[in-house]
């Protein structure tokens, strides 16, 4: 799920990767969720198959991406010897998540229930009730395990677990002064890279700890170390350290979303080198999807609803019919995400 924060310098990678990404997951979404999918799956199984079963991982790149941008602007701050300020860093980090967020779920709540008054399916549920919508309003819903109100919303909070995680090990760093051993920011690298070894090798190994951010922490510090990897110009040594720590934790256990995550640090580590090549190529429509990527993917669940509903509604059942359905689905979220985006978001 795509990150909501500004950069100073565009990195036509992460353009890239958040346009594909969020994509992605999209159509993974419709596909899983929507009365369309049987139809198509069966005239292309290969690749509708493919992203259906599999395009849940692409999360990967998101979390690699997030764990890149929060460092360039904690490595930013230690370096200027600015004050650390949880609260403030937080409070800003929250609302810029859930600003969007909260419209979002208020439409899927809407066009859910507006769908069930068109035709019942699966995904049409009552309205939630008060304590279901307090915990989504605080990013709460799978720590006090209630039902989700739309799709990825876990994404959300476990974005704001991550980033809270990497501003107190900022603090945490500039207030003991690397112990009088290292700089702030080497104490906050080191930090990261312990964290993330645990994470990779122990915690990620474990589903019931997927509520929190310890079990995602292994990407997000891989995109820390891609960012320190950039600033300093260790790209060759810290592409070889992340190949190798990645090596062995695929080794402890075999897990398929690691090899993506590996791919996606891999191309941030090097991405200054990318740009040189790809960056006059990657303009309008490739960051255009980029930027309003995180309210195309906040928005879409509720669309493709109530777009369920319609189709059942008018027994659409022929492949055109179905495909049309679909293409319009997904063309309308990305223009309700752009309205999102520029209404809420930006």
């Amino acid at each position: 799920m795509p990150i909501p924060v500004a950069f100073a310098v565009r990195n036509s990678t992460i353009d890239l990767l958040k346009a594909l990404a969020s994509q992605i997951i999209v159509v993974h979404h419709l596909l899983l969720y929507t009365p369309m999918s049987p139809v198509l799956q069966a005239k292309w199984p290969g690749l509708l198959g493919l992203i259906a079963d599999e395009g849940r991982y692409v999360v990967q790149i998101f979390l690699v991406i997030g764990g890149f941008l929060a460092a360039q602007s904690m490595f930013s701050l230690l370096s200027k010897s600015r004050n650390v300020e949880v609260w403030p860093l937080f409070k800003k980090r929250f609302l810029r998540l859930v600003k969007p967020f909260w419209v979002a779920i208020a439409l899927a709540v809407l066009l859910s229930w507006l769908g069930g008054k068109i035709a019942i399916h699966p995904e049409v549920s009552d309205l939630p009730g008060f304590t279901q919508l307090l915990a989504h309003a605080f990013l709460l819903h799978d720590i006090v395990e209630v039902e989700a109100l739309s799709a990825g919303v876990w994404y959300v909070a476990i974005d704001l677990q991550l980033y809270a995680v990497l501003v107190l090990m900022a603090w945490a760093s500039q207030k003991t002064g690397g112990l009088k051993l290292l700089q702030p920011q080497q104490g906050l690298l080191l930090l990261a890279i312990a964290m993330t070894i645990a994470s990779l090798l122990v915690w990620n190994r474990n589903a019931e700890h997927d509520e929190w951010a310890w079990y995602f922490f292994g990407a997000y510090g891989l995109g820390v170390a891609a960012h320190w990897a950039q600033r300093e110009g260790k790209v060759v040594w810290v592409s070889l350290l992340a190949a190798g720590l990645l090596g062995i934790a695929l080794w402890i256990e075999w897990r398929e979303r690691l090899l993506l995550t590996g791919v996606t640090a891999l191309l941030l580590i090097n991405s200054n080198r990318i740009e040189r090549f790809v960056g006059s190529i990657i303009q309008g429509p490739v960051r255009w999807l980029g930027d309003i990527s995180y309210s195309v993917f906040l928005i879409h669940y509720g669309i493709a609803v109530f777009a369920s509903s319609v189709v059942i509604a008018l027994d659409l059942s022929s492949f055109a019919e179905m495909l049309t359905a679909f293409v319009i689905t997904w063309v309308v979220s990305i223009a309700a995400g752009w309205v999102l985006y520029w209404g809420v978001e930006k």
